[in-house]
């Protein structure tokens, strides 16, 4: 029985500027790098972010990243000036809540998520 998201891999070109990203433009903590084998891995709330130049994978990942205030990250992120993809928008409302996010890139061109659930 599946109970949770262990590891999710995102490929990259260039392991120095993706660990520059996520570390310093997202402020992911970085668990262990290994730049010399194009690989890094990074803690995201309990969930291990895995980077790496596989040449055997060509797919890439859609990740969505939980935040709890959606517009503050939003405009770090473009003081930063990271490609935005979507501005925040409302996505899906409820009696109770409504679902925003925002789509970016990161440095490697992956498209990237924030979501924030909001209670009404």
């Amino acid at each position: 029985m599946i109970t949770a998201i262990q590891q999710i891999h995102i490929q990259v070109e260039n392991i120095e500027r993706a660990i520059n990203f996520y570390e310093n433009t997202l402020g992911l903590k970085l668990v262990m790098s290994f730049p010399d084998q194009n690989m890094a891995f990074f803690d995201c709330g309990g969930t291990r972010l895995y980077l790496g130049k596989n040449p055997e994978y060509d797919s890439k990942a859609f990740v969505y990243y939980r935040t709890d205030n959606l517009e503050a990250d939003f405009q770090n992120l473009k003081a930063k000036q990271v490609f935005i993809i979507k501005e925040p928008m409302m996505i899906h409302k409820t009696e109770d809540s409504e679902s925003w996010l925002c789509a970016f890139k990161d440095s490697e061109g992956n498209i990237l998520h924030l979501m924030q659930d909001k209670r009404l």
